[in-house]
């Protein structure tokens, strides 16, 4: 009873700690206005709930993103930079804008053809979750368990997958890691819906959207600062655009090497940065979660993934011996596996764009630079052995049979997180009530897709 209590304590702790709102994490620590671009802080939970008496972990089936990576495409480094110094060649600007002027270029040089990769950090994060996840969950890694990992065909998100491997063989040579990336998993990690995709910013939403940025997204301010011209500033410069391409330049500058030595975060007020955030988060929110504007439906590009989840760890779960199943992706599909899993009630669906940060919705909670879902299963040590020996070998031996119960535990970024499910005990779940729960979620769904096409 006591060991129970103490348990029950410190998640009421780190709920209490995790209930801090996003204006105060902003405001403690300015890379969370970064939102996607948010660099991988790490775990907050460092000791994680015993699982059940007798019950050990011997799979774990994972979805993570890649680390941290430069900006995709040069011109969101160029478009600000040629912005501000065509003005500073007509001598239109501040002493702080032509200050700024001189950062944007040393940032752009330092990304010049890197357009998208990974950076040193991002192979650094990769290297560190895979670690924390071997030390964590060490009967998973033992001996020679089988590693299968797949990664899309995106070069970072392949990388990613290597640095995480590379560690892995330091970690245990006699690991069988078989490792690969095929445009066949594509429709599995990083399914393309084109009717959903089609739906996810139509004119009602835009509309939506559009409404309530535009109570936030005031740079008069910042730009009256860098410009010293103002008929020049009102006349020749969209100042929307420009605060957006900067604000999206100083965000990822966390994610390189240059983040010791260059800012750009020192342009913006604390409300600022907490503005231009919310109005970031609410495009994620429509664009890929439960927003009821445009049907609640984003979630579901992820199902053909949570089938393949589901499907897979049913094989795992018959088969002799720990294993682990590693995917590597995208934030467009962490963010929306979460919200269909309904982890930590991210499967919210509202339209009410205000209430977001009020109601715990936080993009950069969800998916961080590197961020990852792991799904932790736990069986009876003496079940683990008698599979080991060979003695089940059939069906009676998979998950949901009345001899075994199978537990999992969901990690979000590596803290414990909840389900939407009736837990067993802390963070605990039966593997049959899970299954069972999201079949039919997903069941529901194809039906009500099937409807839709009759009509």
């Amino acid at each position: 009873m006591r060991k129970t209590y103490i348990l029950s304590i410190l998640l009421i702790l780190v709920s209490a700690l995790s209930a801090q709102t996003p204006r105060d994490d902003i405001r403690k620590n300015v890379r969370c206005s970064a939102s996607n671009y948010f660099a991988y802080p790490g775990p907050t939970q460092h000791r994680l709930t015993p699982p059940p008496a007798g019950m050990k972990p011997f799979y774990i089936s994972h979805y993570g993103r890649h680390g941290s990576r430069y900006h995709n495409r040069p011109s969101i480094y160029d478009a600000p930079w040629k912005v501000l110094a065509h003005a500073d060649s007509l001598g239109k600007l501040t002493p702080l804008g032509h200050d700024v002027t001189e950062r944007l270029d040393r940032i752009r040089h330092d990304a010049e053809n890197h357009w998208g990769e990974l950076t040193t950090l991002g192979a650094e994060q990769h290297q560190q979750i895979i670690t924390r996840m071997y030390e964590r969950f060490p009967e998973v890694f033992a001996d020679s368990a089988d590693i299968h990992a797949r990664s899309t065909t995106v070069v970072r998100c392949i990388m990613s997958m290597e640095y995480a491997l590379q560690r892995l063989t330091v970690l245990n040579p006699r690991l069988r890691i078989h490792h690969h990336a095929t445009h066949r998993d594509m429709d599995h990690l990083n399914q393309q819906d084109r009717r959903l995709f089609s739906m996810k910013m139509d004119s009602t939403s835009k509309r939506l959207y559009q409404a309530f940025a535009h109570k936030y997204q005031d740079c008069e301010r910042l730009m009256t600062t860098l410009f010293s011209d103002t008929a020049y500033l009102h006349h020749e410069v969209d100042a929307n655009d420009l605060n957006l391409w900067l604000f999206k330049v100083a965000c990822n500058i966390q994610s390189t090497d240059l983040r010791r030595d260059v800012t750009l975060y020192d342009l913006y007020t604390d409300d600022e940065l907490f503005r231009y955030w919310r109005m970031d988060n609410a495009w994620w929110y429509v664009a890929f979660a439960g927003c009821t504007v445009n049907g609640s439906q984003q979630p579901y590009t992820q199902r053909n993934l949570l089938r393949h989840l589901i499907s897979e760890a049913e094989r795992h779960i018959a088969m002799p011996g720990p294993s682990a199943q590693l995917r590597y992706g995208h934030e467009t599909v962490v963010l929306p596996l979460a919200c269909l899993l309904d982890i930590n009630g991210y499967g919210l669906e509202t339209d009410d764009l205000e209430s977001l940060d009020k109601r715990g919705w936080a993009n950069y909670r969800i998916f961080p630079m590197a961020s990852n879902i792991q799904l932790i299963f736990y069986r009876s040590d003496g079940s683990q052995q008698q599979k080991k020996k060979g003695k089940q070998t059939d069906r009676k031996a998979t998950a949901g049979d009345a001899g075994e119960e199978i537990l999992l535990k969901v990690l979000l970024n590596e803290n414990e997180a909840t389900l939407p499910l009736k837990a067993v005990e802390g963070p605990y779940y039966r593997w049959s009530d899970f299954k069972d729960y999201y079949l039919e979620k997903l069941d529901r769904y194809e039906q009500h897709l099937s409807n839709h096409e009759k009509k």
